[in-house]
């Protein structure tokens, strides 16, 4: 007797990914603004003194934001499309958001800046990728089959 394997994903690991679909977006579309944005619409948006360390940003820096955010986002569509190659995808988001935030931390030009809030935030970005990359690793790995077919557990 053959047994149906069902490949079906449950709605929360929708709701799950939809939302960090969303997230990503909104990293992605931060990181434009970011790069993109003429200097007078960028200190109108985040105000002078934030605009003011955008010239002083490490070229390493922006390239950790960069990977940071663009992995992140090729992440979690290769983890709706479960293609393995998310994980890797999301660990290399979590190195480059590391690497993004270092100057914050050692750098008093970013230090007298930034609030407690953008701190926090920072944290929240962190705890979030290693959300992620578990999540990740978790739907991604081969369940036994059971009875009733039921792929994840």
């Amino acid at each position: 007797m053959a047994h149906n394997i069902t490949t079906s994903r449950p709605w929360w690991f929708w709701v799950i990914t939809i939302a960090f679909l969303l997230w990503s977006l909104i990293g992605c579309s931060m990181y434009l603004a970011e790069r993109l944005l003429p200097e007078e619409s960028y200190v109108e948006n985040f105000g002078q003194a934030m605009a003011g360390l955008r010239g002083i940003t490490p070229v390493w820096a922006t390239a950790g934001y960069a990977v940071g955010v663009w992995f992140g986002l090729a992440g979690v569509i290769s983890l709706m499309l479960r293609k393995p190659v998310a994980v890797p995808l999301f660990f290399a988001s979590l190195i480059g958001a590391v690497v993004g935030f270092m100057p914050y931390f050692y750098d008093s030009r970013f230090k007298a800046v930034l609030t407690g809030a953008d701190y926090g935030f920072m944290i929240f970005i962190f705890a979030e990728c290693l959300f992620i990359l578990w999540f990740a690793r978790k739907m991604l790995k081969p369940a036994p089959a059971t009875a009733a077919g039921e792929q994840f557990s």
